[in-house]
């Protein structure tokens, strides 16, 4: 079942200043569907990946360190309540 909020999901995503990673859709760990969108931001002091996925509504968020390196999940992340 598709996102019912997808398009306001991906439109807060943006004025956050987050992008598309790549046009591809990953595989998604909760569902098995290939269907996860990748967002990603990048500043001097690092930057975040927001894994989205559009069939079951999944996301995941990882902080980087600078220069990309350093990754790690956040646990118990909310994307609704980041956006809001």
């Amino acid at each position: 079942m598709p996102l019912a909020d997808l398009e306001t999901l991906e439109y807060k995503l943006g004025k956050r200043g987050f992008r598309r990673d790549d046009l591809y859709f990953h595989a998604c760990d909760a569902c098995r569907e290939q269907a996860v969108a990748k967002y990603v931001i990048l500043g001097r002091t690092g930057g975040r990946d927001i894994w989205l996925c559009h069939a079951c509504g999944a996301a995941r968020s990882f902080r980087n360190g600078s220069g990309m390196n350093d990754r790690e999940e956040d646990a118990g992340f909310d994307l609704r309540a980041f956006l809001a």
